[in-house]
């Protein structure tokens, strides 16, 4: 039996967010840039949408630096690099799923229904600032 969703106005606004954006934000920068638009926004509102909507497939959660999650509108198979220096998480190309499945060495018994990967390391931008200092760099 399928669960009937309300219609959410802030849901709704959330989403458009994430959809507008190549940035990747996380809840708390959802909630700081939309809580003077929307009235009665809380954070804990923010968080309980952004599940939603990852439940319903519409956002896909890349988890990075510090376990921090991010949130991304762009549902298909793609991989994500994350700077553990300045934070930034930034979309690369498609992920063939069955090419990704076989380089793993995923059983062709099972059936994948979706491929997240993450690239962590240092951005060109902080590489070229010289912001490689190994106490910021998560493993």
């Amino acid at each position: 039996m399928e669960r009937k969703i309300r219609y959410s106005r802030q849901r709704e606004r959330i989403y458009e967010y994430l959809c507008s954006t190549k940035e990747h934000p996380s809840a708390d920068m959802i909630y700081e840039d939309l809580r003077g638009e929307i009235k009665n926004l809380s954070l804990g509102t923010v968080y309980r949408n952004l599940r939603l909507l990852e439940d319903m497939g519409k956002v896909q959660r890349v988890t990075t630096l510090q376990n921090v999650e991010r949130y991304d509108a762009k549902c298909e198979d793609h991989a994500h690099f994350a700077c553990q220096v300045c934070g930034r998480v930034t979309d690369l190309s498609s992920v063939n799923r069955a090419a990704a499945q076989k380089a793993c060495g995923v059983d062709e018994g099972v059936r994948v229904y979706s491929v997240n990967l993450t690239f962590k390391g240092v951005c060109e931008d902080c590489l070229s600032a010289g912001k490689t200092a190994q106490n910021n760099i998560i493993q």
